[in-house]
């Protein structure tokens, strides 16, 4: 448990969070991670993943169990203790847990069988997003070791012995080519400021707009006006950290109302841009301090 704690503790962030309970049985991560492609091993941990965006493309085969598709923020990816396989993922930002199952196994009902069919599939599941980001600031404020965490902990272990590792059938969509998703990128990244639709964009991808909104879903896992406010509030982060009022930057992102874009703002981010900007000058701050 100690080699696995800090096999997770190198792949964090300088800006991330590991929590750990007293006897290493349960550990609550909070970090953004770059693009990876190598092996993955679990050691004795059942872990959850909940992305927290951007959406990224994720491929692993671990076990047996083989995920592949976009990885959209607000879903989880489930895999098994002692788990090893390899993985390649995109650049995202994840609240992910990692605990001993064994503990209140008995109360919970859950088969570690089942979660090699849960692994096979992204969980969209509101009960377990819920439980999981309610950890999350429970381990910031008072750590891991509480009687709340361990009754989250036995809810998730409980919650996943529910749920069904069965993908439904859908019809094969092909993701938008790097050729195409390029060429609309430079497109979008020039005109941020201004108005864009959908069929704009699927012109410059030489597509029909029906076509074009599903290719790019399968890419991205976002509809078209969804990845474009990503790519706004991308841009309206960087603007921010460089010293912009929220005003200039409202208006620099495509938005005339600053109260609109602030809104955007916020459903993508989880906080207004004024909280946001103070939190990055306060953490710049604490980096010059040290």
């Amino acid at each position: 448990m100690v080699a696995d704690r800090t096999r997770i503790e190198r792949h964090v962030a300088n800006d991330g969070q590991v929590h750990a309970n007293g006897d290493g049985t349960a550990m609550l991560i909070a970090a953004a991670y770059p693009p990876f492609e190598g092996e993955v091993h679990n050691g004795p941990f059942l872990r959850i993943a909940l992305a927290m965006g951007p959406s990224s493309r994720l491929v692993q085969h671990i076990d047996g169990a083989r995920l592949e598709g976009v990885w959209r923020p607000g879903t989880l990816a489930v895999s098994s203790p002692k788990a090893r396989g390899i993985a390649k993922a995109g650049k995202t930002s994840m609240i992910g847990l990692a605990m001993l199952p064994g503990r209140g196994e008995s109360e919970t009902g859950l088969d570690l069988g089942h979660i090699t069919t849960l692994a096979g599939a992204f969980q969209d599941d509101g009960l377990l997003v819920s439980v999981i980001t309610a950890l999350h600031h429970e381990a910031a404020v008072h750590g891991v070791s509480t009687a709340f965490f361990d009754e989250g902990r036995l809810l998730i272990l409980r919650r996943l012995s529910e749920l069904r590792g069965v993908r439904p059938n859908r019809r094969k969509v092909h993701p938008l080519s790097d050729m195409r998703y390029e060429h609309v990128l430079a497109y979008v990244e020039d005109r941020l400021a201004y108005d864009l639709s959908v069929a704009q964009l699927a012109r410059i991808a030489g597509m029909d707009s029906s076509g074009f909104t599903r290719a790019l879903r399968a890419r991205t896992g976002l509809a078209p006006y969804a990845w474009l406010t990503q790519r706004r509030m991308e841009r309206a982060g960087a603007l921010l950290r460089s010293g912009h009022s929220v005003t200039q930057v409202a208006t620099m992102s495509g938005y005339a109302n600053p109260g609109k874009f602030s809104s955007a703002f916020k459903r993508v981010t989880g906080v207004s841009p004024s909280l946001w900007k103070r939190a990055q000058e306060d953490r710049c701050l604490g980096t010059s301090a040290r």
